[in-house]
């Protein structure tokens, strides 16, 4: 069963807010109550490594979500600002790396049922930050793991010149000076070293 509840004191809006059984808090909006008036917003959310991807998110991160939307009929147009802070995974070694990033969005969300059930494989370039609804509620919860998803940098190292990890062992190749590994042959490497005079032993 679900409960929602609101502030303490504040008659009820359409602001709504459920706590799953895992013990995240979400907020979501429920657009229909809007009518016709821009709603701001300004909320901090906790979004655990699990949520956003355990293999480059080393932990938990702190999302600071402001913005207002703006109801237009059947679309509904949100701006505002995403400020993120949590660690990754350094792409080399896999520490954690502290990361922090600000940035703008803005977007438009649409009714599903004033939607063709093709609309999304027809979006040009122009239309690339439009959503769609599912159902009446606008889960600013998820735009806010959306928005960090987005700002997350492809690669990230905790050091330019980090070693990495020994691809034998494992282990941190930035806290020790050997491991004691041999290091692997690449045997296409081969051919040159027998034009140079070398030998190698397999």
């Amino acid at each position: 069963m679900r409960v929602w509840w609101g502030l303490t004191g504040v008659k009820p809006g359409p602001l709504l807010y459920f706590r799953p059984l895992r013990g995240e808090v979400c907020v979501k909006i429920d657009i229909l109550k809007l009518e016709n008036e821009p709603l701001s917003f300004d909320k901090e959310f906790l979004l655990e490594a699990e949520r956003l991807g355990p293999d480059q998110v080393a932990g938990r991160v702190t999302v600071h979500l402001a913005g207002e939307v703006r109801p237009y009929e059947d679309v509904f147009s949100i701006a505002g600002n995403c400020a993120a802070e949590g660690p990754l995974s350094c792409s080399r070694c896999l520490e954690p790396v502290p990361w922090s990033v600000t940035e703008d969005f803005s977007l438009e969300y649409h009714l599903p049922e004033s939607t063709p059930l093709d609309a999304e494989a027809g979006l040009d370039e122009g239309e690339l930050n439009v959503s769609f609804l599912n159902g009446q509620e606008l889960d600013l919860t998820e735009l806010a793991a959306e928005q960090v998803l987005l700002a997350i940098p492809m690669r990230i190292l905790c050091q330019p010149s980090c070693a990495g990890l020994c691809p034998r062992c494992g282990t941190n190749l930035n806290q020790v000076d050997d491991c004691g590994c041999t290091p692997e042959f690449d045997p296409r490497w081969g051919a040159l070293a027998d034009l140079a005079g070398g030998t190698h032993e397999s």
